[in-house]
Formats: C-alpha cells, structure tokens, sequence
C-alpha cells in the first residue's frame, strides 16, 4: 500500500497539515460565532439527536433500543464519549464536536480528491473554497444535525473511487465500502449511493479487465463492506421493533410533521416530477450558491468529455452523487416537502428573504461535493485570465454571504429571534412555572412534541416517564398515578402523546390536581404520593 500511495497520491507531505490547519480554524471560528448567542441550537432535530443519545445512558430504561426506529444511528452513537457531561450536552457542544471533526476530515479528504483529480495545488484549493467557505455548510458543522457528518463520509468515498479507478487497485475499494457503510448509516440518502456504486463497481471492472470472474469477486469485496452497517439497522430494526422496514413504513405512512413555524405538514405529497425538479433545483442553488451551482453544470459536459478522452474515468465516481439527486426528486414527488423562497430576482435582493420560514432546504446541501468536484476542472483550465475570471466569481459568492441586501444564497440558520427550539409561547411559560415549581418526583410528557423543553427543564431524563421509558409509558398511559407525579399535555394538540391517552381519562380527575393552565397547556399534580417510588 506504501508503494501505491507513493506511485498514485500527488498529495505532498505538507499539504495536508496545511489543510487541516485552515479548516480547523475555520470550523473553530464560526463555532465561536454562533455558539456565543446559541444559534447553533437553532434546529429541533439537533436537540432531539442529542437527546437520543443521551437518553442511552441517562433514562429510566437506558439502552441501545433508545436509538430509536427511524433515525439513522451513526450521528448519535458518535456523541456517547461526550453527551455524558451535562454541559457538553446540554450546551450542544457535544453535538459539535462530531460534527466539527466531520467538517475538518471530510474537508481534507475533499482536497485530496481535488489534488489527484487536477494535480494542482492552486486549482485544489481554489475549488475548495467553494466547499469550506460555504456559509451553510459552517453553520452545519456547528450543530448536532446530520449533513456534517454526513457529507463527510461522501467525501472520504469519493477520494478512494478516485484513487481505485486510477490505481486500478481493488484494495482501495475496502476504504470506499467502509465510507459506504458509514453514509447508511447516517441518512437514507446513502442508499442510493450505495446501489449506484455497486453497479459502478461491477461495470468498470469488468471493462477494464474483460473478465467477470475479476468482476465478481471485487463487487462481492465492495459490497460486503458497503451494506454491512444498514444490514446491522436492519436486524436491529427486527430485534427491537419487529419491523426490518420500520423507517420505510414510518416515512411512506401519512401523517403530520412539524416545520419551522409548528405548522403541520403531511409527509404524503403528490408532485409532479418536472415540479419535484424545480423544488430540489432551487433548493440546491440556495444552499450552494448560484454561481458555484452555474459553474458545476458549465462543467459536468466538460468532465464527461475529457475523462473519456483521457480515458481517466473519473466521471463515474463523481458521478455517483447524482444517484442521490434523482432519489431526492422521487422522494420529493411523494414525500419529503421542502419549503423555501423562490428563486426570484425579487428575493435575490429581499431585505428578508433570510427570515423566510424554510423547511428542509438544507438538503440542497447533499450536492456539494459533487459541485466542488466539478468547479476543480473550471479552476484546473491553463488560461490564467479564465482563472482570474472564475477567482472574481466565486469571491462575489462569497462577498454575498455577508452583504444583507444581495442574496444569491439562501443563509440557515434563521433570525434568533425565531428559535423554534424554544417553542411556542406556552411552551416556553410552560418551562419557566416547571423550573420555578418542582419539587422532585417523575414527570410524565411527551418527548415527541416536548422534546426541547425536556432539556431546557433542566432535568435529569430520568426524571421522565416518555414513549421511550419502556414498561413505564406504557403502565402510565392506562395509570399515571402508578409512577408520576407530574403530569403535563398539551390539551389543543392531538399529536401530544400523553393527550392522546390521557385527555379525557378520570384517572386524571381522582388522581390529580391541574395546577396550572395556559391556552390549553395543563401541568396536573398528584394529590398523594405515587403508588409506586422509582429509585
């Protein structure tokens, strides 16, 4: 392997290091930046991955089966060594810190790509920016959120094909399964990638060696590695739930998702695809940018063409992300809503067009590997004044982050002042009586609506009777008086799963005193102790 590095890698011994440096600068300021007013807090889904993960060690029925059914468990499992510490946890830093190394390694591992592509250090890192610098991408990897990680992993693939299709050396196919393994392991999005590969796999190598059994034998090596870590959730998934395809039932089911301002969504959509086309199209150039998104499609004709010429093939592993575009367009036909703002000259120069309330626009930002790649051959053109041309472009992009009346990228998070982890008003008075009232004893609430102020209560997990508390949610929804005693819903909302067993139940009435009510917001109070103590 040391002579295949040597033979193959155009990576110099201190590139690297340099690389590194500049990105854990990066990843350190902008840390810095949105930690100091918690806007790295922002996302509800970064409280819940966190609260996952913290409920495996800190519960009333603390496990591994509290990773849950639908979420992909990677991110989570990567938090344990640091959401033990209360702080690290409860500040978020512990999230942050899985997905700033993220940042920094698949950032490396992107540049890496880069040098063997155009074997240019200049042209490397210029295309790089295009990557690091993102503004959304550094807001990302400050959060417990997946994409950090996630892109991560992409990049980490991407290198190996790179230097597998131009070594021919199937060894490297081993780091590329094991990147596989870890993207489904993190979102479904991976799933794509993975059945395109494979066939990617099985296809080069049988052209370039003419023999199946070569064929064969390196898509078994490949794909062994690449479906192991989804083949562990899938037993899983029967080991706990029953289900091997309990996600796929859960995401495909019609029901109702909060989006940024609570109002619901139904997962069950009908679009079409040209409509579907447009949404994620707009949804990549928002989160990419329009003149990086311009320049990757003025490129893919141009590495199509000279890859083939060159019979260098790098086109194909580069390639592979579009396998996540076309299952992000038939996601989107039927599920999977993304709302954002237009693409408009309008909101290219709104006063507002960041405070428009988005959900799921991030997603746009899967892409981005793939239009770093792509802007490197854009960057690798010998005509010092195109360089020159494409250098003003991109710094116009980046000059655009911070410049609040031109807008040619959308910018997450949203105004501080709409932290929607904080919830509604009454949630919020909700926490601030809790805080003030309690007086010790188990609180029955609902984790799936209540989640974030779960945490913000300030409370132990194992202070809480929720649908992940095994026997004890399950005992507290026929008698809440057995365990609790504490007891709080949501009257109004009849996605409050404690309202749901509980809403119109007496023993609510015999049991307890409602001691506080708040536009339809009840905390109740057992009138003697529970019938049972948990110690």
């Amino acid at each position: 392997m040391k002579y295949l590095r040597n033979k193959f890698s155009t990576i110099s011994y201190y590139e690297t290091p340099f690389i590194v440096f500049i990105l854990a600068f990066l990843s350190s300021i902008f840390f810095f930046y949105y930690f100091q007013d918690a806007r790295h807090m922002l996302y509800g889904d970064a409280l819940s991955r966190m609260n996952i993960s913290r409920k495996i060690i800190d519960n009333l029925t603390p496990g591994f089966a509290q990773l849950g059914n639908v979420w992909l468990p990677l991110p989570q499992i990567l938090m344990l060594p640091f959401i033990w510490n209360d702080y690290l946890w409860r500040s978020g830093i512990a999230g942050a810190i899985v997905s700033m190394t993220a940042y920094i390694i698949g950032g490396t591992y992107l540049f890496r790509a880069l040098k063997t592509i155009t074997n240019s250090f200049a042209s490397s890192l210029l295309a790089l920016t295009v990557y690091i610098l993102n503004i959304n991408n550094l807001y990302l990897q400050t959060t417990a959120m997946s994409e950090s990680l996630y892109l991560c992993f992409v990049s980490i693939g991407l290198y190996y094909f790179i230097i597998w299709v131009k070594s021919k050396n199937r060894l490297y196919l081993i780091p590329a399964g094991i990147a596989l393994t870890g993207m489904c392991l993190i979102r479904y999005e991976g799933l794509s990638m993975l059945g395109a590969s494979i066939v990617m796999v099985f296809i080069y190598t049988w052209f370039d060696t003419k023999k199946f059994i070569k064929a064969e034998s390196a898509t078994i090596l490949f794909a062994t590695l690449a479906s192991l870590g989804f083949a562990v959730w899938t037993l899983y998934l029967t080991a706990i739930f029953g289900d091997p395809l309990f996600w796929k039932n859960y995401y495909t089911a019609s029901h109702a998702v909060g989006d940024s301002k609570t109002q619901l969504h139904v997962f069950m959509q009908h679009i079409t695809l040209l409509q579907a086309f447009i949404k994620y199209n707009t949804a990549i150039v928002w989160m990419n940018g329009l003149i990086p998104s311009v320049m990757a499609v003025i490129a893919l004709p141009i590495v199509a063409y000279r890859s083939i010429k060159d019979k260098s093939f790098y086109f194909l592993p580069v390639l592979l992300c579009t396998s996540m575009y076309v299952f992000m367009l038939l996601t989107l036909m039927r599920n999977t809503p993304i709302d954002q703002p237009d693409f408009t000259l309008a909101n290219i120069f709104s006063l507002k067009l960041n405070k428009f309330p988005e959900f799921n626009i991030r997603y746009g930002l899967l892409m981005l590997p793939m239009i770093t790649i792509l802007c490197s051959y854009l960057f690798n053109i010998k005509s010092a004044a195109l360089k020159g041309i494409l250098f003003a472009l991109v710094s116009i992009q980046f000059y655009s982050y911070y410049k609040p009346t031109f807008n040619i990228i959308y910018q997450i998070p949203i105004s501080v002042t709409d932290n929607i982890t904080q919830g509604t008003p009454k949630e919020k008075a909700m926490v601030v009586w809790m805080k003030k009232h309690y007086d010790g004893g188990l609180i029955m609430i609902s984790a799936l609506k209540h989640d974030p102020q779960m945490l913000q209560m300030g409370l132990k997990y194992r202070t809480y009777i929720h649908e992940g508390a095994g026997r004890y949610w399950k005992e507290s929804t026929k008698d809440p008086q057995r365990y609790a005693k504490w007891v709080i819903m949501d009257s109004y909302n009849v996605d409050d799963q404690v309202t749901k067993y509980l809403g119109k139940s007496p023993n609510m009435k015999y049991f307890y005193n409602r001691v506080y009510t708040n536009d339809g917001m009840w905390i109740f109070k057992i009138k003697t102790k529970p019938d049972k103590e948990i110690k």
